[in-house]
């Protein structure tokens, strides 16, 4: 202070010269010379403070608004760094040439040494109300001199300065928004904002705007605040929490804070009250809140006021809780948010609202309305399961100017749909097929549902599609005997809750979709010779789980014979095992009943009804023969499981060779090689820098995170900056990380 002069506004009128008296010698009168001040002044009291809102008058000049100092300084008071913000009306004025631009100010300037100049341009200042953004800074700085002193000064004895407070409070407030552009300016005035906020407050009143205050250091209300909590032994209230946590030195929250500022603070607030209830309590400390200051003024000493608050902001526990909490926010925003980076235009579409944390999800979003009735539609509340046309549910889904339905939209819709308590069959997550149109499934989410395949569903799945294709060879798959294969697989696979629920819904889409025995050949294509046969073998056995194998059905089994590389006509022989024990009993394992006792009623009873015959060509089994092969599913299933496993490779790949790399700060290697590449120039195309990002081995949206996080922390600002087809390099940013 001061810093650079600012140009002079418009000069002010300059009052007419006082005239000289005319002598009574004769001639013409001597020419008059303008004057500074009239050469007698009335009587002026001592310096005393004027109330805000009051008008006083200095040698003419009314000024408005009150909250100076004004009167008359004694020989021992106008002395270098005492009184310095004491406007003295006695001492010269010189309005023929205010000095608008302080060129004749000094560093540390006081009212009473100040040039007549000066003093003239610095009252014109205060006459037009104190806000010409022009003005010279210096001459503010002396105006907020007084301020200082009644504030911290005055306020210490007098009740009436003690008032006066909150109008000094407010009047810092205003210059702010006038001549914080200065960063001396802004650095005092804030900082004295915040204590006379302190003081005023004592902690009561709500919480302190983390968008209108800085972490370094927090604010003084937030300490009272939260010290008064742990004091009282009361829960901390959530909008002091999120307070708290947002300017808490240790706690960064990271981008999707400041890129979805709305979404962050209800998941903050949701989960906070889920986790703490009334609130998180905090025990008190023995450190106290200290408020110091040092004052502008060259005329005040630095100022500290030891208070009875304990000072609990950063207690070890409170801020890991709250870290921990600001942290899986962040986490489960970060999809959301590198979306809403990457297309800011997506906020409300179906693909966003898919990627928001479950507690952000409520089914009234306006734009979640045609899922929903969709939803409710195909599935009312009564109905576990129901089939629909996958293109009525892609068509809500937005389209991409490529017009292709990828994999990762596929995913979104599987995604918006568990938010709904929904599932879909055929789902991409889990192995199925890339479907924009056809026949899919619907299904209630009654069980917990994994977003990834185990090998037991994989296999479980392969199995069902065989049985699916034999049991559909006769156009005939009734509910008994597809409820059988099903609860079969579910008990000898031993799958989950969630995976019987999908097994049944995927069921359902194999019998709806037109069924083929090319989709098998991939995944059986690794088998040995045995296992191909053991596979044949089963599936003879599914063909076989109702008693009867139709016509249609042989001619379905031989065709997977010899998919699997098997002789088609072995089928004749391995049915023709099922039915050879037939005709003869098996042997007896218990205690055998010669002559039943006669100890029911007498009478005849009825014969039950006779079996249904099989079609014409059918083959009737022993259901027991059946059973014993139905047991070897798990058996089947795990050498397919086999078949699902990723391959080792054959040999070790050799250990590439360790490169050196100078880090940047807590950056690694590669994260480290990428930034000090970017530097070498002021711009990147975007395919540029992924091709950066694929030689360092990152992916271009988490590398940017990575990047822009670490000059947060450096510099308080990005050093990538994305500008639509190209990324800009921030020269600031990038100086303070490589420094």
């Amino acid at each position: 202070m001061p810093p650079p002069r600012p140009a002079p506004p418009p000069a002010a009128p300059v009052p007419p010269p006082v005239p000289v008296p005319h002598s009574t010698r004769t001639g013409p009168p001597p020419p008059s010379r303008p004057q500074p001040v009239p050469r007698r002044q009335p009587s002026v009291s001592a310096p005393t403070w004027v109330q805000a809102g009051a008008t006083s008058s200095v040698a003419g000049r009314s000024l408005l608004g009150g909250m100076l100092y004004i009167g008359k300084l004694s020989r021992g008071d106008a002395v270098p760094g005492r009184n310095v913000e004491v406007i003295d009306p006695t001492l010269p004025i010189d309005w023929r040439k205010p000095d608008f631009t302080g060129r004749d100010m000094d560093y540390w300037p006081a009212y009473h040494s100040i040039t007549p100049r000066s003093r003239a341009a610095y009252l014109l200042w205060l006459e037009g109300g104190r806000w010409a953004p022009d003005a010279y800074i210096g001459y503010v700085f002396l105006y907020f001199y007084g301020l200082e002193r009644r504030a911290l000064v005055d306020a210490q004895q007098d009740p009436a300065a003690r008032a006066d407070v909150p109008h000094i409070l407010g009047e810092v407030a205003r210059l702010l928004t006038v001549y914080g552009g200065n960063s001396s300016f802004r650095q005092y005035a804030t900082a004295l904002q915040q204590v006379l906020r302190a003081l005023i407050s004592r902690g009561e009143g709500p919480p302190p705007d983390p968008a209108e205050h800085d972490k370094w250091p927090p604010p003084l209300t937030l300490r009272f605040g939260i010290g008064r909590f742990a004091a009282e032994g009361r829960p901390v209230p959530v909008d002091w929490a999120w307070s708290w946590a947002m300017l808490h030195p240790e706690i960064y929250p990271r981008t999707p804070a400041t890129r979805c500022p709305d979404e962050f603070r209800a998941l903050f607030t949701t989960r906070y009250q889920t986790r703490y209830a009334d609130g998180l309590r905090v025990r008190p400390l023995k450190s106290r809140v200290e408020l110091s200051y040092r004052p502008a003024s060259g005329g005040l000493t630095s100022t500290t006021w030891h208070s009875d608050v304990s000072d609990v902001l950063t207690a070890a526990a409170p801020t890991k809780a709250l870290k921990a909490l600001v942290e899986s926010c962040a986490n489960d925003l970060d999809a959301y948010s590198r979306l809403i980076g990457r297309q800011p235009e997506a906020t409300g579409t179906l693909p966003a609202l898919a990627l928001l944390p479950d507690e952000l999800f409520t089914s009234d979003l306006a734009g979640l309305r045609p899922v929903r009735e969709l939803v409710e539609r195909t599935l009312p509340a009564d109905v576990p399961r129901a089939r629909f046309e996958m293109s009525d549910l892609v068509a809500l889904w937005p389209a991409k100017a490529s017009g292709k339905f990828a994999k990762a939209d596929v995913v979104g819709l599987a995604q918006l749909l568990d938010k709904f308590g929904v599932g879909v069959e055929p789902d991409v997550r889990l192995g199925g097929p890339v479907q924009s149109a056809g026949p899919a499934v619907l299904f209630r989410i009654t069980a917990a549902q994994s977003a990834t395949a185990t090998p037991e569903y994989t296999a479980a799945t392969t199995l069902l599609h065989l049985a699916a294709v034999v049991s559909a060879a006769d156009d005939d798959v009734s509910t008994a005997e597809r409820d059988h294969l099903v609860s079969h697989l579910e008990s000898s696979l031993h799958l989950t809750p969630g995976e019987r629920i999908r097994l049944t819904a995927h069921l359902d889409w194999l019998l709806a979709s037109k069924l083929k025995l090319t989709g098998l050949t991939k995944r059986l294509g690794g088998l040995t010779d045995a296992q191909r046969a053991h596979v044949a073998e089963f599936a003879t056995a599914i063909a076989a789980v109702d008693g009867v194998v139709s016509p249609g059905e042989v001619d379905t089994l031989r065709k997977i014979y010899k998919l699997l590389g098997q002789e088609p006509d072995s089928v004749y022989t391995e049915l023709h095992a099922l039915t050879a024990a037939s005709t003869r009993p098996a042997p007896a394992t218990d205690p055998v009943v010669v002559v039943p006792a006669d100890t029911g009623p007498t009478g005849y009873l009825i014969p039950p009804p006779p079996k249904p015959e099989p079609p014409v060509g059918a083959v009737r089994l022993d259901p027991a023969l059946v059973e014993a092969k139905m047991r070897e599913s798990a058996a089947v299933a795990a050498l397919l499981a086999d078949v699902f496993d990723e391959p080792e490779e054959s040999a070790p790949r050799p250990p590439a060779p360790v490169v050196a790399v100078d880090l940047v700060g807590s950056l690694d290697a590669a994260h480290s090689t990428l930034l000090r590449e970017l530097a070498t120039r002021s711009s990147w195309s975007r395919a540029d820098f992924d091709a950066l990002c694929a030689e360092a081995g990152l992916l271009p949206e988490g590398a940017l995170d990575v990047l822009n996080e670490a000059a947060v922390e450096a510099a308080d600002e990005p050093v990538v900056e994305d500008d639509g087809d190209q990324f800009v390099i921030n020269d600031y940013a990038m100086g303070e990380l490589l420094a």
